[in-house]
């Protein structure tokens, strides 16, 4: 039973068949107790007109007059007249107890009119006493239960029709969804286009919201998809830039086999073994940037580049590691050295995202072909391990900022560091190393 009710349409269902139980239930009883009090009062008001007008036009006698209130009783579907003087003439064997405030009415000579011992009685002054009818109420309560009955029939039947009216329209109103879940499930894993706009207002925000997910997921699968390309190129680069020396170092090994006193090939094999030290320590470094967040301090950068000895243009702050920017700057001086020329300018600016570090040699400047990859893995020009810049790049993306590598009379190294993790620490105090 309660699995019944886990789906929409049926809880729907339900909720439609509840109201209008509850709207029909109530109504069918005030519409009875109504019709009752109504028929009641229309009784009373007619007994009353009936008794007036007998009063004005009847005969005199009592006989006569109990004749014609027996006939008036008969008229009304039964009942007992009466007729009120120095005790009470009945024109039933039988008749019920009359109220007293029938009798104090009739003493202070005014009509009386109300309902008593399941039936109304009417009275109007006479003379001393007075005369009336008492007429049973069974044909009013009975006109509540035929009401009653009609609605449990009739009603019972319109009932029963709204509610087939409500379950085609909730089918209608429901195709919409139906016709969301069957797009969903028609769609292959791969498909992340966006859904259609929805027939009906209401489905907008979920289809938004699917939207929405299908944007991200298809984003962080590209996303992947880069990081797998890019891992197996660095993969293969690695590989290569290793297996040269390594190629070399046995050769120079091979030669020192069989002339033992040569040094040339000894030297040979010291710079191979130099240059497979380096590329390994650049890999590591590289690993450890991107599983190690970085330890975050506040940094005054123009007195921070000014350690290094070099000209600064600027100021800046920034809310940063010094180990990683040390070597970031390390690796760029490095870089002048080996393949422009010194001295190195720094030149800071502040933007209204975080700062800028420019970096500018006094060398010839990046090889154009170069440029578009100066930051990838192993990408040089001939010398050195190409793993600088991609640990100047590295350090970037550890403070959530991003590189550059311009051309501007020399080549120029840019870092951006972001502010927002400034405003982790608004009023922390700035120094030379933080």
């Amino acid at each position: 039973m309660a699995t019944g009710f886990r789906t929409l349409r049926a809880r729907l269902l339900l909720l439609l068949l509840l109201s209008l139980l509850l709207l029909a239930f109530p109504l069918a009883l005030l519409t009875a107790k109504e019709a009752e009090k109504a028929a009641s009062e229309d009784l009373r008001r007619a007994l009353l007109a009936r008794l007036f007008l007998l009063k004005e036009e009847g005969p005199g006698e009592e006989e006569a007059l109990l004749a014609e209130l027996l006939r008036l009783a008969q008229t009304f579907g039964g009942g007992v007249g009466f007729v009120v003087g120095e005790g009470v003439r009945y024109t039933d064997l039988s008749p019920p107890p009359l109220p007293e405030a029938l009798f104090q009415a009739l003493g202070e000579g005014r009509p009386y009119q109300g309902v008593h011992a399941g039936g109304v009685a009417v009275a109007l002054p006479r003379g001393e006493g007075g005369f009336g009818l008492w007429v049973p109420l069974e044909g009013v309560a009975g006109l509540g239960r035929r009401l009653l009955l009609l609605w449990a029939t009739w009603g019972g039947g319109v009932l029963l029709l709204v509610f087939l009216l409500g379950v085609l329209g909730l089918r209608l109103a429901l195709r919409p969804l139906e016709g969301l879940a069957r797009e969903l499930a028609r769609r292959s894993p791969q498909d992340l286009s966006p859904l259609p706009p929805p027939g009906i207002e209401e489905l907008r925000p979920v289809v938004e919201a699917l939207n929405r997910l299908f944007r991200e997921v298809d984003r962080l699968l590209k996303e992947l998809s880069e990081k797998e390309a890019l891992s197996r190129r660095f993969a293969q680069h690695a590989s290569h830039e290793l297996r040269t020396p390594l190629a070399a170092l046995k050769g120079h090994l091979e030669i020192l086999r069989r002339h033992p006193g040569e040094s040339r090939a000894l030297e040979g094999a010291l710079r191979a073994l130099e240059r497979m030290e380096g590329v390994l320590g650049g890999l590591l470094r590289l690993v450890r940037l991107e599983a190690t967040p970085p330890r975050r301090v506040p940094l005054d950068l123009r007195a921070f580049l000014e350690g290094f000895g070099l000209e600064v243009e600027g100021e800046g702050r920034a809310f940063a590691d010094p180990d990683l920017l040390a070597l970031a700057v390390e690796n760029v001086l490095e870089n002048a050295r080996r393949h422009g020329a010194l001295p190195v300018r720094a030149f800071l600016e502040e933007d209204e995202g975080g700062v800028w570090i420019r970096l500018l040699d006094s060398g010839p400047g990046f090889p154009e072909p170069l440029l578009p990859q100066a930051f990838q893995p192993f990408a040089h020009g001939g010398r050195g391990t190409g793993l600088g810049l991609a640990l100047v790049a590295a350090v970037a993306r550890a403070h959530g900022g991003r590189a550059v590598a311009e051309n501007r009379g020399g080549a120029l190294v840019g870092l951006h560091l972001p502010l927002g993790s400034l405003k982790e620490a608004p009023g922390a105090p700035f120094g030379e190393v933080g």
